[in-house]
């Protein structure tokens, strides 16, 4: 049984890092200008509304 365990262990690294590959290549949002203009809007309609 000692072998089998020994040999998990490579196998389980194996595993998670190519599930951390998967995670870690897939594609984000590149909307970061268009997420800017909202947090302006949505300040000066807080801005509009408290004064």
């Amino acid at each position: 049984m000692d072998p089998l365990t020994w040999l998990l262990i490579p196998l389980a690294t194996i595993f998670m890092a190519s599930i951390w590959g998967v995670v870690a290549g897939r594609p984000r949002r590149a909307h970061d200008v268009t997420d800017v203009e909202r947090y302006d809007r949505f300040r000066s309609t807080l801005a509009r509304m408290t004064s």
